[in-house]
């Protein structure tokens, strides 16, 4: 069957479309509590309660949240009952980036599940990579791999039929999604992730690694953290949890494999700790997190 012929045109105003995303119109208190949040972060004597206080004032928002960090995900010893002590194990910077994941991902048909269990599954590898490196940092690193795909989340959410004309390219094409992102729309969900992440008050230790997760022989800030996005979405990819099915995988970056000395027994190990995890989360969307 001969390919396609690649198409001669943009199908989506960028311009417009990025008008369309700053009125997203399902989540009307985001931008407004990072706002608040990272203005309280300036006076060095907030305390971490008042920062649970002002994310209480959303009920709806504590319900997710709590949710979240009381799943199997986090597999926290005890039961975390109040914003406050979440806050106390996670840090403000994992929590916000949590507020977002749960602010966005829960408005997603089911048709799209795979997109969620696929960003679930690449913050495990993180998690398992600071483990096995004893990297630092490891919630907040965790939380961007959760976010990585969030661009991708929020272009299906605003601009479903043209991401459905982008997956039907890049699966007839063999190409990776990023490219025809490119392609078709002028831009890819990272380079949208990164801009949201910005436009929500998320440092940029969560929304560069973001933005380069695809090229991260660009990050000149935050290096290791986008090496280790970049491989943990690959290993995930490679083992066929992905929106799109059936294109070649990415070599792993020269850069990445400069960064992370993971050898084949430290890749074996990963895969093996995230099978068990891929079976669970099979015929689960994010509203079934318990």
């Amino acid at each position: 069957m001969n390919s396609p012929p690649p198409p001669s045109h943009l199908i989506l105003n960028k311009e417009a479309f990025r008008k369309k995303v700053e009125r997203l119109h399902n989540l009307p208190t985001l931008p407004q509590l990072m706002k608040k949040f990272t203005k309280m972060a300036e006076d060095t004597s907030t305390s971490i309660a008042s920062f649970g206080e002002e994310i209480c004032k959303d009920q709806v928002l504590t319900s997710k949240l709590l949710r979240l960090v009381n799943s199997a995900f986090y597999g926290f010893p005890g039961r975390i009952s109040t914003v406050t002590h979440a806050l106390i194990l996670l840090g403000i910077d994992a929590i916000k980036g949590l507020i977002v994941t749960t602010s966005v991902f829960d408005n997603l048909t089911p048709e799209a599940y795979p997109l969620w269990r696929h960003s679930i599954l690449v913050s495990l590898a993180c998690r398992k990579i600071c483990e096995m490196l004893s990297i630092a940092d490891i919630e907040e690193i965790t939380v961007a791999g959760l976010l990585h795909d969030i661009g991708k989340v929020v272009i299906i959410l605003e601009a479903p039929d043209e991401y459905h004309q982008v997956l039907k390219h890049a699966s007839q094409t063999k190409t990776p999604l990023w490219k025809t992102e490119h392609e078709l729309l002028g831009f890819d969900h990272a380079a949208l992730g990164k801009w949201l992440c910005q436009q929500w008050k998320l440092p940029d230790k969560l929304s560069l690694p973001i933005g380069y997760h695809h090229e991260p022989e660009k990050a000149v800030s935050y290096p290791l953290r986008s090496s280790i996005i970049t491989i943990s979405n690959l290993i995930v990819n490679g083992m066929g949890e992905s929106l799109v099915k059936g294109i070649p995988l990415e070599n792993i970056p020269e850069c990445v494999a400069g960064q992370l000395s993971l050898q084949e027994h430290h890749l074996e190990k990963l895969v093996e700790r995230i099978e068990p995890e891929m079976e669970a989360l099979k015929d689960m969307g994010p509203l079934d997190l318990k």
